[in-house]
């Protein structure tokens, strides 16, 4: 509420801005009127005011997340698709150098190494935080001053959440003792961001091809291979916890079969792929069917677009040799593929030869008429679709959504 409450009072000298407001579904009737009073704030000063419902719960229940993990993922997912979209420029909260304080001593019991020990950046492409310097008392002090209204959220006295205890319980312990204990830890912070960002400077860099980031087996070993995979993870948008045990089990995959997985959380995965590692996000499949016609059609993280223009890298088709109940959907067990210029095989088989991830099999849109494939979108086309002269022809394209 105090950096809204700037916001309006600096609205002429600042770009233009609106609020989200997440009801996490989580605290019931008071959850509800917290979200009410935002609304009524922003529509008394004319200012848009978007009200997110997640729910929290069936989400943390189906991924096997705590609570406080689960909020923070589905809040993650909704600004950086709030950012993809151009919808702006970056989402900013505000946290602030006693989240940061907290944050880092988190990162330490859970031994997330260097890149933990940097705490909470002001800026990462997606989020920006322009009080992640400034203490809570300054903010609260703030808020006195100028009368801004605000409520108090009853679940941060909850000290079974992890950060709650920290807040409420470990550090005023700390500070019994080692009363500039908070600018200490900021001020660790701070060193540990600048020996990361040198780390970084000279430690391999990952390539992306598709939608994962690609490092060598090779490179992944010491401290430069820990921060690879730290940077790794940021191209894909993984700010998660990863800890040494999930360091670990990355490392691990050099001595493991290709194909072999290390889970990481919020859906990351690191995947062998020959002598390389792949990390991605797990994204669900497409499970439904859509006609074949001309225009747009959405499956899964894909767009295949069919119609008469030639474009670069187009698939081109004899569009009279498609059956009438061909439908666009994702690669089922049983498909069987005549590819242009080859014989007929089981369509894993040909992707197996096509050196096709098995992570990404599962999402790329075929066309298909029952089991017989005639169309893997990007890649390749039946025979049987083969153009000859005067052939009606249609040319297919697909790019990821």
């Amino acid at each position: 509420m105090c950096m809204l409450h700037f916001f309006i009072e600096n609205a002429q000298k600042l770009p233009p801005f609106a609020v989200l407001n997440f009801e996490h579904g989580l605290r019931g009737k008071e959850s509800n009127e917290d979200s009410a009073f935002v609304s009524a704030f922003c529509a008394e000063r004319g200012i848009q005011c978007d009200v997110i419902r997640l729910k929290c719960k069936d989400f943390c229940k189906r991924h096997g997340y705590g609570v406080e993990q689960g909020a923070r993922i589905l809040r993650r997912r909704e600004f950086e698709r709030i950012v993809k979209c151009g919808l702006a420029d970056r989402v900013l909260t505000a946290h602030h150098a006693d989240d940061n304080a907290e944050s880092i001593l988190m990162h330490i019991f859970r031994g997330s190494g260097l890149k933990g020990l940097c705490g909470i950046p002001r800026d990462d492409g997606v989020v920006y935080r322009p009080l992640i310097d400034t203490a809570s008392e300054q903010i609260a002090e703030y808020a006195r001053r100028k009368g801004v209204p605000y409520r108090e959220d009853s679940s941060n006295d909850d000290t079974r959440y992890s950060r709650n205890y920290v807040r409420k319980e470990l550090l005023p312990k700390i500070e019994e003792r080692f009363p500039n204990a908070r600018e200490g830890i900021a001020m660790l912070g701070k060193r540990a961001a600048q020996a990361y960002e040198y780390i970084a400077q000279h430690s391999p860099k990952a390539v992306m091809r598709e939608r994962a980031a690609v490092l060598k087996l090779s490179d992944l070993h010491g401290v430069t291979g820990e921060t690879a995979v730290f940077e790794a993870l940021g191209k894909i948008g993984g700010r998660v916890d990863v800890t040494s045990d999930h360091i670990a089990a990355i490392f691990a995959l050099a001595e493991r079969e290709n194909g072999a997985m290390a889970y990481l959380p919020s859906a990351y995965r690191a995947c062998r792929v020959g002598d390389e590692v792949h990390f991605y996000r797990e994204t669900p499949v497409f499970g439904g069917e859509l006609p074949f016609e001309t225009g747009g059609a959405s499956i899964g993280e894909y767009e295949v677009v069919v119609s008469k223009k030639k474009e670069h890298g187009a698939l081109m088709i004899n569009a009279s040799a498609v059956p009438k109940d061909a439908v666009w959907r994702t690669r089922r067990d049983g498909d069987i593929f005549l590819p242009f210029g080859g014989g007929r095989r089981s369509l894993g088989d040909w992707l197996t030869d096509k050196k096709v991830p098995k992570y990404l099999r599962a999402h790329i849109p075929v066309l298909a008429s029952g089991r017989e494939i005639y169309v893997v979108a990007g890649m390749e086309i039946s025979q049987k679709l083969k153009v000859n002269e005067g052939d009606d022809r249609l040319y297919i394209c697909v790019r990821r959504i």
